[in-house]
């Protein structure tokens, strides 16, 4: 069986949500999606590569002295989930893959940093961060350990967010955040999902809305 990165995080959200996305196909639906923020980060990963081999202004910071945005070749295809060649699989065949937005990499050293892109309406904060790509980090950081990588103590979300402008209608703002990460916990992530597939299908999630919108349709149709 092969599983993403962001099906890994479903199953976190919800056991139960991803057990009928793998096994019964029946996805989470999705609303209208805007196109700015696709837009957005299109520009950004286009405009990162104009720095490569060096950090741009928003990375230069104290923690990421040495660092500079990863110059190999294979970065074209670890950007793509279908050609990225760094990926987790385990005994039976199973394999999680995924793509990352960049890398980051201290030469002197040999280490490297996942660094992800990321936008948002409002500044983020820590707490935000964490709750929602810590796993999605330890994942990415685990594939870097398989592909032989000697990890930096960090992962990086170069976040950006628009606020009201002086001059402008709005300007927009970012700040690196900072994620330790856990790939160890990336592989019991993997296992547990596995695990969760081949039993029987778990109870609504307490605090899933979709799940409580299935169980009002159930009475509504019993």
């Amino acid at each position: 069986m092969q599983l993403s990165s962001s099906a890994l995080s479903l199953y976190n959200d919800c056991p139960r949500c991803f057990y009928l996305d793998r096994k019964f196909k029946l996805p989470r639906p999705r609303g209208i999606f805007s196109s700015l923020p696709i837009g957005i980060d299109k520009i950004l990963k286009e405009k990162l590569d104009t720095f490569r081999g060096s950090l741009p202004p928003q990375l230069q910071v104290k923690e990421l002295e040495g660092f500079e945005l990863y110059t190999g070749s294979e970065l074209s295809k670890m950007r793509n989930w279908k050609t990225n060649p760094l990926k987790m699989k385990d005994a039976e065949g199973n394999t999680i893959v995924g793509a990352f937005d960049d890398l980051l990499h201290n030469p002197e050293k040999d280490l490297y940093a996942i660094l992800d892109v990321k936008t948002k309406g409002s500044r983020p904060d820590q707490a935000y961060c964490e709750k929602y790509y810590q796993k999605q980090v330890d994942i990415y950081s685990r594939f870097l350990e398989v592909g032989g990588k000697t990890l930096a103590p960090f992962a990086v979300l170069l976040y950006f967010w628009c606020e009201p402008g002086e001059n402008e209608l709005v300007t927009f703002k970012s700040e690196p955040f900072f994620l330790t990460p856990f790939p160890g916990d990336a592989e019991l992530l993997f296992k547990d999902a596995i695990s969760l597939l081949e039993g029987d299908m778990p109870g609504p999630g307490i605090d899933c809305e979709y799940c409580g919108y299935h169980e009002k349709l159930s009475v509504y149709n019993d």
